[in-house]
């Protein structure tokens, strides 16, 4: 009789305790827990804003300049923001990142100086050289790069830019790019090339090149105080320097340099340069110049009588 209350209990004890735990587990399930959201319904948080360009990497002499300040060297990890100028020296250049999906490198002997970034529009002003941009396609960003005699946009595009300060040249890999001068415009495809000189509409784009070509004539012989006399020829659009001075191309390519002599200077070195990246050099030899005649007589022979 006395087992059979104690089981009775011990049944009674564990029907109370079932009762106290699943009264625990409904006042837990539904006052205080409560479940995770459902994330596909969460609304996006807006990316931040984009307003500045991060320096990836230099390699070189690559210096930067604010619209307060002189030139300083320039170093990896740096923001850029608008009003900001990079300038790069020969052999230099620096890889600059805005955002994601945005790249530019400013390559040797170029200025660019950075005018705007935000969500919008990414606008830059390159004052001289070369420069290449890898931006992923973006319907709501557009890439402006403006330059004497010409103006690159793009939504979405590899290419690469150069100026020369009397021509602005496009060379584009992939994407499309437009080139805007003088009121006309062109379209520039992938595999295509175009050139705006400075006061003219942009070329026709057309295939890129397998291969540049400089011209450099024999130099003349040269005059009192020169060392020659660089004559050649150039695609159109293409930088060409003497000696690391810029030389002035005709709208056909061709070019016609003085170099003064020297003592040290028994050589010149003609380098071109095209939107492409692709470089030629020459080396011209001092010429020279014909010998003076010092002494000028005339004896006259006695006639005889």
């Amino acid at each position: 009789m006395a087992r059979r209350s104690t089981s009775r209990l011990a049944l009674e004890s564990a029907a109370v305790l079932c009762a106290v735990l699943a009264g625990a587990w409904w006042v837990f399930a539904h006052a205080v827990y409560r479940p995770p959201p459902d994330r596909a319904g969460l609304p996006r948080t807006a990316s931040a804003a984009v307003d500045e360009a991060i320096v990836e990497a230099v390699s070189g002499s690559v210096q930067r300049s604010t619209s307060r300040g002189a030139w300083a060297a320039l170093v990896a990890g740096e923001h850029l923001r608008a009003d900001d100028s990079l300038r790069t020296g020969k052999g230099a250049r620096t890889d600059l990142r805005i955002g994601d999906r945005a790249r530019l490198t400013v390559t040797e002997s170029s200025q660019l100086t950075i005018r705007e970034i935000t969500d919008r529009v990414h606008r830059f002003q390159l004052a001289r050289g070369r420069v290449k941009a890898d931006y992923k396609p973006d319907a709501e960003r557009v890439l402006r790069i403006e330059s004497s005699g010409g103006v690159v946009e793009s939504r979405g595009a590899r290419f690469s830019m150069l100026s020369t300060g009397t021509a602005v040249a496009i060379a584009t890999d992939a994407g499309a790019v437009t080139l805007r001068a003088q009121e006309g415009s062109v379209e520039v495809g992938e595999g295509q090339q175009a050139v705006a000189l400075q006061g003219r509409p942009p070329s026709a784009s057309e295939p890129i090149p397998a291969s540049v070509l400089l011209k450099v004539a024999n130099a003349a012989v040269a005059t009192d105080g020169l060392c020659a006399t660089v004559e050649g020829d150039a695609p159109p659009g293409a930088e060409v320097t003497v000696d690391g001075a810029a030389a002035a191309l005709a709208a056909d390519g061709h070019f016609r340099v003085p170099v003064p002599s020297s003592s040290e200077r028994r050589e010149v070195l003609v380098a071109l340069r095209d939107a492409a990246g692709r470089e030629e050099t020459r080396k011209v030899r001092c010429v020279d110049p014909p010998p003076r005649i010092r002494d000028f007589a005339i004896h006259w022979r006695k006639r005889t009588p």
